[in-house]
């Protein structure tokens, strides 16, 4: 344990002593903060568009969830397109572009404590990222007014789609590890995380032109269908069987991968 948690700091330490930290939070969280006023001003907007036409019952049904942060969510999780290979590049193609993964695979340390110390590594880095728009429900909870009595945010969907954010940028952080312990090349891992990134968000456009059982298999394929669950309020055991199981599947791989190096 004392050997994953000071790859992890050691992983840390460069993401925070250099631009790729603060760069990285930085445009994360003004993305989502242009997002965010965007879905508010239309929320506004169509507030005073249903009071000018005398229209109780539709205003009524607006509510802070399904109008702002659904919507800041939902697109928010867009970004990890980008985000994830850019976090996730230098894992191990930087070693081996460095040529100091040879000096890596001679250190004390097992291949399986290399893999999991720099999953956690990125994965703090992750769960800053999914804390993050917890801001913005803070906002609305204080500022925010609601017809009926208590907080103007409905909280369990708010805490439902932050694990869900969070499981799937894990998910998507350990697709990237794999990836760079492939990559020689930092450019090259960053593209091949993009691409299959890519395809895991196209997967639901390719299950909607199928019929039959092969629908549901894509679907089910498909890390956006079981997230939406969640941003939409509902966490299920299958969801959560999905995420760790692919996050186990892709660990795994890159330890395969990783000690194949030292056989050669």
């Amino acid at each position: 344990m004392h050997n994953i948690l000071t790859i992890a700091r050691k992983e840390l330490s460069i993401y925070f002593t250099t631009v790729v930290g603060y760069s990285g939070f930085g445009a994360y969280t003004f993305i989502l903060g242009l997002i965010f006023i965007s879905t508010l001003n239309r929320f506004q907007q169509t507030t005073t568009y249903y009071l000018s036409q005398q229209q109780p019952a539709l205003l009524e049904r607006l509510n802070f969830n399904d109008q702002i942060i659904f919507p800041t969510y939902s697109t928010g999780i867009w970004m990890f397109l980008f985000f994830v290979p850019f976090l996730t590049m230098r894992l191990f193609a930087e070693e081996k572009q460095a040529r100091t993964f040879e000096l890596l695979m001679t250190a004390p340390v097992t291949s399986l404590q290399m893999v999991l110390g720099k999953f956690l590594g990125v994965a703090f880095m992750m769960l800053v990222m999914a804390i993050i728009p917890l801001t913005f429900p803070t906002i609305l909870h204080i500022y925010g007014t609601s017809a009926a009595p208590g907080s103007a945010v409905e909280w369990a969907p708010v805490w439902s789609s932050s694990v869900s954010v969070l499981l799937l940028g894990l998910t998507f952080c350990a697709v990237g590890l794999l990836i760079s312990a492939l990559s020689e090349s930092q450019i090259i891992a960053a593209l091949l995380t993009f691409a299959a990134l890519l395809l895991a968000f196209v997967l639901p456009m390719i299950a909607g032109r199928l019929d039959g059982d092969w629908r549901s298999v894509v679907e089910y394929l498909s890390p956006l269908a079981h997230v939406n669950r969640g941003l939409q309020g509902r966490v299920l055991l299958a969801d959560l069987v999905y995420f760790g199981t692919a996050i186990g599947a892709f660990l795994y791989l890159t330890l395969r991968v990783v000690e194949s190096h030292r056989w050669r």
